[in-house]
């Protein structure tokens, strides 16, 4: 397991295992899971999911969020994806609607941590610097904000802008800064696994 939520609206928790199987679980004692969906069964490019994130407005929308990788050395590798949840009790996740919000390089550090701002109902998402452990950084993105990598991203999935399915929030601290990617909020992560609020 890399990823344990609550599901709106209910008593369950939704477990997502790296191998790509969504479990739900009542939350209280002896409960017995219930498999939701097998991402491995279903992409046929992945590989493994780090994270999701059920949106604010899950109860009317039904939308649910998840990262996963393909091959690794891909340029859109890691993928945020969004799918529509088909019915909530029991819960039950539509592979084939998906839409990929936002991709980046895959390798060793991924990120893949995805979370709503409480605040703001902005996106948030984690990114690695897409290599292997060592040596570190070699494709020397820490300090270039430039891509996507090695940062933690912040996206208005409400408003999608052009042919992608979001925007960048105009408050986003590097959104006019020439040869910047607007959607980076920090950066100089090398893999930032896990994010709270």
């Amino acid at each position: 397991p890399v990823e344990l939520l609550p599901v709106p609206g209910s008593d369950e928790l939704l477990v997502l295992e790296v191998a790509g199987k969504l479990w739900t679980v009542p939350n209280h004692e002896e409960a017995e899971r219930e498999l939701v969906v097998d991402l491995k069964e279903q992409i046929s490019e992945f590989q493994r999911s780090y994270g999701f994130a059920f949106h604010p407005d899950f109860a009317s929308n039904g939308y649910c969020y998840i990262c996963y990788i393909t091959a690794s050395g891909l340029p859109d590798g890691t993928r945020v994806s969004r799918f529509r949840v088909t019915s909530q009790r029991p819960l039950r996740i539509d592979l084939a609607s998906e839409e990929r919000v936002i991709s980046w390089l895959s390798g060793g550090h991924n990120g893949g941590s995805l979370m709503f701002g409480p605040r703001d109902g902005m996106l948030y998402i984690s990114t690695g610097d897409g290599a292997p452990p060592f040596p570190p950084d070699t494709h020397q993105t820490g300090q270039d904000i430039s891509d996507l990598l090695a940062s933690v991203l912040r996206i208005d999935v409400d408003t999608p802008s052009g042919n992608r399915l979001y925007s960048i929030p105009t408050d986003n601290p590097y959104v006019s800064l020439a040869g910047a990617r607007g959607e980076v909020w920090t950066y100089g992560h090398r893999n930032p696994w896990r994010m709270s609020f």
